[in-house]
């Protein structure tokens, strides 16, 4: 499996384009199967350019009915999704996980106004947090991802090259802006945020200070030969603080039969585990979206 941020590039080590995430434009994460030559979309990740908040929104190619709900930690313990309370819609109102600087971190329809149908738990500041993993997502490969999607320039690529893959468990970890070098994730000029792949083969770095938000989101990615429990949904994307989920629960957005399945990292690896400055070597790579084959979409 190999991560890998930005463009096909040449020549000798330029940084990769920067990408502004904002609510206008934002980064494409894309999977390519093993069995497949094509690429799948699985997320857009977008910054808030008013509170410096990660935005979530998921891609699948043929939405049933999608469910945001609240995961809850009863008096017994455990965690438990709050059924009674789901919020089910259809394939034209798809919804949106966002993390805002505050600490609050809601799912929501996107096509729902003034809070209608969103929940919401109530998490650190990102300013406060270091090695903390604060959503992840939980699919069946390929299942439902679509193949047919743009690519744009920045935009993520996990090229999953086992044979085998069943899973795909993919962990946001938030890490403290501060304790990496200053020319190891693009620089103290850089403003806007860029991405970077790191020296090993299942992480990618996103650089959240250009606004103002010292930390860097490192997307770790789990391709796993296993098969999700039965009761996990097709596809799941889960909010929480891995340390306080059995206390204070989570937040979801799921889609096939089952409930959500919240796919925890641990432990949570030290940034210098996985990157180094020499990381930022060009990495070359082209990938072509074409029909799958019949039966495979």
């Amino acid at each position: 499996m190999n991560s890998i941020a930005g463009p096909p590039a040449g020549g000798n080590m330029p940084h990769p384009a920067k990408k502004k995430l904002s609510k206008k434009r934002s980064l494409g994460v894309h999977i390519k199967m093993n069995t497949e030559n094509f690429s799948r979309k699985m997320l857009s990740i977008a910054v808030n350019h008013r509170d410096g908040g990660v935005m979530v929104t998921p891609h699948l190619q043929n939405w049933g009915d999608i469910v945001t709900s609240e995961l809850t930690v009863p008096a017994s313990g455990g965690l438990v999704p709050d059924e009674a309370g789901y919020v089910i819609t259809g394939p034209d109102n798809k919804p949106k996980l966002h993390y805002h600087r505050s600490g609050m971190s809601s799912v929501q329809p996107q096509k729902f106004m003034g809070g209608e149908g969103r929940k919401t738990i109530h998490l650190p500041s990102l300013d406060e947090l270091d090695g903390v993993q604060i959503f992840s997502v939980a699919a069946r490969v390929p299942a439902k991802l679509p193949w047919d999607q743009k690519v744009n320039k920045g935009d993520i690529f996990n090229i999953m090259d086992l044979a085998g893959v069943r899973t795909l468990l993919l962990s946001a970890v938030i890490y403290d802006r501060n304790k990496i070098p200053a020319g190891s994730v693009g620089g103290m000029d850089a403003i806007d945020p860029v991405s970077f792949a790191s020296n090993h083969n299942n992480a990618v770095l996103v650089d959240l200070s250009g606004y103002g938000l010292e930390a860097v989101l490192v997307l770790h990615f789990r391709p796993m030969p296993e098969t999700l429990p039965d009761f996990a949904a097709d596809f799941s994307l889960v909010s929480f603080h891995q340390d306080r989920l059995t206390t204070d629960g989570g937040v979801a957005i799921h889609d096939g039969p089952g409930i959500p399945y919240a796919a925890l990292l641990h432990p949570i690896p030290a940034v210098h585990e996985f990157h180094q400055t020499s990381a930022l070597d060009p990495v070359i790579s082209t990938i072509e979206n074409r029909p799958p084959p019949p039966g495979n979409a």
